[in-house]
């Protein structure tokens, strides 16, 4: 507020010493207008109330018109001297008296008084009239210059005591647990409706166009209907809403039957009418923001999807059991559209659906805590902030999910092994060549046939409808749910925007630097909630005894560094890699052959276990990606809203590549290549390399022919040298990168660089429970991540992930705006930095 030091006060020519106002004009002081009669010689301040006046005016009398006040009414005017005077408002000139209708919103109220409002502009005082003044109004230009509100404090320079002060209190208030700043706030109602006005105005409908839902059939109970038509008000309107129920209340007096003898019954008609009794209730807007991978457009095209690849597997066997799919003697003779037809599009298309389907899992698991939070009553600590489902174990999901009794995620995680795994694998293995090889190798000539295996395709075409109806399954899930979300939570500034409102940051006080496990025992007796698109502690409903006693252990890893990016999980595969590239000729050119004769499916399992386990480094590397730049220090803004995790399957490559993440962009574009390893390897198993080492023995014998080398067909399958040639060193080279690239990550890597995994929400919140950042979060709840980066780049500030000085004025480990006070290194506690004693001496 821009003060106008220019202003001064001097009495006016026409007031009379003897005179003065013997009331509290302003908070200064209670002496004497005139401050030449003043015994305190303290000047008051002149009233901001433009109103004519006339001091020692007579008393008014009853009249009807509105522009007289009583002097008995209720509405008393602060101007009173002890003899009993009185100002009048007198209407100013130009206007009629009967304008003054406007007073009577005072009437009712009884010994009000005109308090000054400390807010007011000060230089406005230069256009008001003082009390007293008889002259017309002088109208306010509006050309006059206004003077712009300067932040003083930007010119304060270094901190005063008052400064100091004022902060040792905020860090006080922060350190008993008392939100400051802005945080905490909580959520008020918007609006209140009555109950009958909601019914009246409000019929439950529900459109199919704007949502796709099943819901259950309406209660029975009346109260149920009332809140069934809130809760669609609120998300509505998408604001928190009060609604004030009128019950009535029956008195038991009307149920005693006839009245006693000598007892008058009109004394007690008034006991027969039901009395209204009134309760409100709180209804917070449930929005129902989804991925497009976990519409319902999307999910129905997986199960037409699954349904007619059924469809067409079965077809495709009965043709094959009346006559062979294709005949030929040479690979020549099969043109270049039917040679890759059979080569590589069953293959393309099972990757290819197990790829749409990783995408609609990967969304579930992410987001699975965000549907238990939005339930009615909230969730567990260990069912929503403290679950991990994004680096757990594949095979293991499944299992855990239905412990939990999170049915989404154990039927998509399902679902989703049966098409990344066995699908490939099947499909492969169905198409078998004719006759075995051995007959093919006596007499390369004999008429060669491609035909569907029938038990394995019955396998596959099983798998196929299993898959469609655990779609069904889930698309049911999902569509009596509510994710309470209205837009992507993506990085850190997502969930620092939706945990500012409440208070939800007590609960992680002092765990900065703490083990899950610790985490795991100290919320596991609490309960959370999303509630307008906030993160809050939901204490309405207690946790019992047999729901405390449910989750005894964490589940979640104590290792600060994920499992790939270790040596115990890193360096095997890279072994398993190179194995696998060993593995590789030998079951061409030697005898070992007859293993992928007689199951060609074994070389495209092993290829769907590297693709798997490549899945969980490239996981790993999605999650830590932005803490690493943090750790760094001076990150930018962006960093903060960057979340590798939420991005679809080949987007992440992309983005990586823009914002030169070398290491994620490497590892996201190795995820596209291994899925098109599984389609080489499994071309590759049908080969018998003696022919080729036969042909080229040939071709070194004979020079004349080596033109025609390359075009020359393998004798015993449906290769040529060519196309064998191209698909074995793509093989090579993809496993090549693969092994380089596993390489670098871990030699990279392998250092922990945080105290735990932020794996699950509440390993997050325990970063930044203490941030001083966590103002600039304040009132962006309902942000967008592009609305959200925007502002957060506005600050023009920088930062990192390493000790800090809390909002407590203590010392805290976590992600924080800069300048920070020291890096994190792994085994060292900054805070304890002056008691070397405390730190074990390999650390030093």
């Amino acid at each position: 507020m821009a003060y106008n030091t220019r202003l001064q006060f001097a009495p006016q020519p026409g007031r009379q010493p003897a005179q003065y106002l013997n009331h509290k004009v302003s908070d200064l002081s209670d002496s004497p207008y005139n401050d030449e009669t003043s015994p305190s010689r303290i000047r008051g301040r002149e009233s901001l109330v433009s109103l004519k006046s006339s001091y020692e005016s007579p008393r008014l009398d009853t009249a009807s018109d509105d522009s007289t006040f009583e002097p008995g009414s209720s509405w008393s005017v602060p101007f009173i001297q002890s003899g009993g005077g009185r100002y009048q408002p007198v209407p100013p000139s130009g206007r009629s008296t009967s304008n003054y209708g406007r007073f009577k919103s005072f009437r009712p109220r009884a010994q009000d008084t005109i308090h000054e409002d400390e807010s007011i502009d000060m230089s406005l005082l230069g256009a008001a009239a003082p009390p007293g003044r008889c002259g017309s109004y002088e109208p306010v230009s509006g050309d006059e210059p206004t003077e712009p509100a300067v932040d003083l404090t930007s010119f304060s320079g270094p901190m005063g005591p008052q400064d100091q002060a004022f902060l040792r209190s905020l860090q006080e208030q922060e350190a008993k647990g008392k939100l400051t700043g802005g945080l905490g706030e909580g959520m008020s109602p918007k609006a209140t409706i009555k109950g009958d006005q909601l019914i009246a105005s409000s019929p439950l409908k529900r459109s199919f166009t704007g949502s796709f839902s099943m819901r259950r059939a309406p209660s029975s109970k009346p109260g149920a209907g009332l809140k069934e038509l809130g809760q669609s008000e609120a998300n509505r309107r998408g604001e928190v809403i009060e609604v004030v129920i009128e019950e009535p209340e029956i008195d038991l007096s009307s149920m005693v039957g006839p009245s006693a003898v000598g007892l008058d019954p009109n004394q007690i008609r008034h006991s027969m009418l039901p009395a209204q009794k009134s309760k409100t209730e709180v209804f917070y807007p449930q929005p129902d923001w989804k991925p497009f991978s976990m519409r319902w457009p999307y999910i129905t095209g997986l199960i037409l999807l699954s349904v007619g690849l059924a469809i067409t597997q079965e077809l495709l066997y009965q043709k094959s059991a009346r006559e062979p799919l294709v005949k030929f003697q040479r690979a020549t003779d099969l043109g270049p559209g039917l040679y890759f037809t059979l080569k590589f599009v069953p293959t393309i298309i099972t990757v290819t659906y197990g790829v749409l389907w990783q995408n609609t899992d990967f969304e579930v698991k992410r987001l699975e805590a965000f549907y238990q939070l939005s339930k009615e009553g909230g969730a567990l600590a260990a069912e929503s902030i403290n679950v991990n489902y994004v680096t757990l174990f594949n095979f293991a999901r499944p299992f855990r999910a239905v412990r939990r009794k999170h049915y989404a995620v154990a039927i998509s995680s399902v679902a989703t092994l049966l098409a990344v795994s066995l699908v490939p694998t099947l499909g492969a293995a169905a198409l078998v060549v004719g006759p075995d090889q051995s007959t093919r190798l006596q007499d390369p000539n004999i008429e060669k046939t491609i035909t569907i295996q029938p038990v394995l395709s019955r396998l596959l075409t099983v798998t196929f409808l299993v898959i469609s109806i655990l779609g069904c399954v889930l698309l049911y899930q999902i569509s009596i749910r509510r994710s309470g979300l209205l837009s992507d939570v993506k990085g850190i500034a997502g969930l620092a925007s939706m945990a500012v409102v409440s208070h939800i940051m007590m609960d992680f006080k002092d765990m900065d630097v703490a083990k899950p496990k610790d985490i795991h025992h100290k919320l596991k007796n609490r309960r959370y909630a999303l509630r307008n698109s906030s993160l809050v502690p939901e204490d309405t409903t207690p946790v019992s005894s047999l729901e405390s006693d449910k989750y005894k252990d964490a589940h979640l890893p104590e290792n600060p560094h994920p499992l790939m990016l270790r040596a115990s999980g890193c360096v095997p595969f890279i072994v398993g890699i190179l194995l696998f590239l060993g593995f590789i000729p030998v079951l061409l050119f030697t005898p070992a052959s007859v293993l992928t004769n007689k199951a060609p499916w074994v070389v495209t399992a092993l290829a769907v276990c590297i693709k798997l386990t490549w899945g969980s480094l490239e996981i790993a590397i999605r999650m830590m990606e932005p803490y690493y730049i943090l750790s760094k220090r001076h990150a930018p803004a962006k960093i903060l809203t960057l979340d590798y995790t939420a991005m679809p399957f080949a987007v992440v490559a992309a983005h990586a590549f823009f914002n030169r993440h070398w290491i994620m962009f490497l590892v996201g574009w190795g995820s596209i290549m291994v899925e098109a390893l599984t389609i080489f390897v499994t071309s590759l198993a049908t080969v018998e390399g003696k022919d080729f080492l036969d042909i080229l023995n040939r071709a070194e014998a004979h020079a004349d022919e080596s033109t025609e080398f390359l075009h020359k067909g393998l004798g015993s399958g449906s290769e040529t040298v060519l196309s064998f040639t191209v698909t074995l060193a793509l093989t090579a080279l993809i496993l090549i990168y693969l092994c380089v690239v596993a390489t670098t990550v871990f030699v990279r890597r392998r250092h922990p660089f945080l105290p735990r995994q932020p794996n699950t929400i509440a390993s997050v919140l325990c970063f930044i429970h203490q941030s001083k950042m966590l103002y600039d979060f304040v009132g962006t709840a309902k942000f967008t991540n592009t609305q959200m980066r925007k502002r957060l780049e506005s600050l023009g500030k920088t930062y990192g992930l390493g000790w800090f000085d809390g909002r407590d004025g203590q010392t805290h480990c976590g992600i924080d705006e800069e300048e920070l006070t020291g890096n994190y290194k792994h085994g060292i506690d900054y805070s304890q930095g002056n008691k070397p004693w405390l730190t074990e001496w390999q650390l030093f």
